[in-house]
This record gives C-alpha cells, structure tokens and sequence, in this order.
C-alpha cells in the first residue's frame, strides 16, 4: 500500500517526479527525469549506456502524462498523435493534423511543434547538425559567370526564331515554349487518374502512388533533357536550312570528307555535350587524323630515300 502513494524524483536533480520517468535496469532504486535523460545524465555508478525502462507516473493512464511540463499541458498521446499526423500530412497541413490529434487547433499544433521541435532543445540537437552535414563549400564555386559550373547552365535557352510556316509545321507554341505533341506525349496518361486521399489510403496505397509519381518527373526530366539538346544544336534550324536547300538546289552525291564521317561516328554522344564542346571535338580529331595521315606520308617519303 505504501507503493501506492510514493512519491519518485530524480536521482540527479533531485526534482520529484510526477509523469513519465526512467528506471535504470542496472542501478538499484535509480530513477531520472525525462529532461536528464535525455542529456546523458551520469551520476556514481549509474552510465548513460545502461538498461533503462520506462515508467509512468502515481495515477496516471499510459499516454496522459506531459513529456514537456509547463507547454500547455500537452500529454504523450498528444505528442504522438502530433508527430505522427505531420509524418502523414507533411508540414503545414495545420488543419488536417489539428482533426489528426482531436483535441487541438491548427494554430496550438503548430505553436507547439515550432516551440519544442524546432526551436526547443530537440530541435537544436537534431536540425543543425543535419543542416550542417548537408552544407557544401562553395569557396571553389566562385568561377567565371560562363564556366561550366556557372548560374547559366541551368537556365533556358533563348527562343528560336521560326517562320508562321514553320511554326506550323512543327506544331510550334512560341508564346508557351512548348510542342503540341512533346516527347513521350503519353507521359501524363500515368499520373492522371491519381488522387491521394490522406484518410482512406493505406501507407502501401501512398507509397505507390508516389513512386508513379517520381516515375512521371523522371520521364518529364528525360523530355526536357532532349528538347534541351535540340536547342543547343540547333537541330530544327538544321532541318529547315537543309530542306530549303533541296527544294532550291537537286541533290548530288558527293562522298563524304573526314569531318562529315567523325560527325557520323560520334553522333550518339552528342547528347552528352553542349554543341560548343562537340564542335571542338570532332575538329580536334579531324585534326588528329590529318597529323597522322601527315606522318605516315612523312614517313614513307622517308623509308623510301633511304632506301635510294
């Protein structure tokens, strides 16, 4: 009967404890407050790496005890309803996670998860050293404004300038930057009938409907990444030039030079290089190819005065 109506405190602090506390399974009549808990707190012979259990109060149901004291009264069962509905809505879907906890408006749930979350000590101890290990140095960023790492490279290209005709020809939106048939036109087709609905979705129902998601942006990056290439190489331009030269000119077979038949080879790896970096490329190796042509001929007129 005296069990019943003892009072706890912590061996640390020495405050009575009347919530939650930790019974350490390795000391004998060991007990800490949540707070020295979670600081490591060691005393004696009792270490921070021992055997613990939790304990409730004199009292008190599981769950109706306050983690926090003196944060508007806030019990477990309340901060885990908190965290479990901002793991489930996302942040600030105040309203949805207020229905989530039942016994809280949006703006205490918000108030409450900023003030011991973010800004109290758990968020001190969790957000920074997350921030920082996240953080790159950006001393060697500062290159030349044109250089391969400069803001530029992601940005879009200037519009080309295409004729009504043409425009029409190629299905052209110039005001909207778009095509009326793009590159895997049927991407959309896999996301459009999809709808989340946050209270009758299972976790596996989500997790799929977000993994078709990511499967669409990532055919939404590979269009992008082509129309990019046709920008940079000036590939509609290309065509059109070539077209006009036909009608105007009757082809004629000619054989190909050295450049033509390097462009040929090393077509397939243009998509991987800016057209500046190609055309260096190919008249690097063009270059190449008449130094040894060069040499072997060097060579031979060499080989043969010797042997006159």
């Amino acid at each position: 009967m005296a069990d019943t109506f003892a009072k706890y405190h912590c061996n640390y602090c020495e405050e009575d404890v009347n919530g939650l506390r930790v019974r350490c399974l390795e000391c004998e009549d060991f007990d800490l407050c949540l707070q020295c808990f979670a600081c490591g707190a060691e005393i004696g012979k009792h270490k921070s790496g021992h055997s613990y259990q939790f304990m409730a109060g004199v009292f008190q149901d599981t769950g109706n005890f306050s983690i926090f004291p003196g944060q508007g009264h806030w019990t477990a069962r309340e901060e885990v309803r908190l965290l479990d509905a901002i793991e489930q809505y996302g942040y600030g879907n105040w309203e949805d996670i207020a229905r989530h906890i039942e016994t809280r408006t949006p703006d205490e749930a918000r108030n409450k998860y900023i003030s011991s979350y973010i800004d109290g000590s758990i968020g001190k101890a969790t957000w920074k050293p997350a921030l920082e290990r996240l953080q790159l140095p950006i001393e060697h960023a500062t290159v030349s404004e044109t250089g391969p790492l400069s803001p530029t490279l992601g940005s879009s290209l200037p519009q080309q300038p295409h004729s009504t005709e043409e425009n029409t020809i190629l299905g052209y939106m110039p005001h909207r930057d778009d095509f009326e048939r793009e590159f895997d036109n049927d991407a959309e087709t896999m996301i459009a009938p999809l709808f989340i609905h946050p209270v009758d979705d299972e976790d596996i129902d989500i997790a799929l409907k977000l993994t078709q998601v990511d499967m669409y942006m990532r055919r939404l990056r590979e269009r992008s990444r082509r129309k990019r290439v046709v920008r940079d190489f000036q590939i509609v331009p290309q065509f059109f030039k070539k077209e006009r030269e036909k009608a105007q000119v009757p082809p004629k077979k000619k054989s190909k030079d050295d450049r033509e038949a390097v462009a040929e080879k090393l077509r397939a790896i243009s998509q991987f290089q800016t057209a500046s970096e190609h055309h260096n490329l190919i008249t690097s190796m063009v270059k190449e190819r008449e130094l040894k042509t060069r040499i072997r001929e060097l060579l031979r007129r060499k080989n043969k005065g010797n042997a006159e």
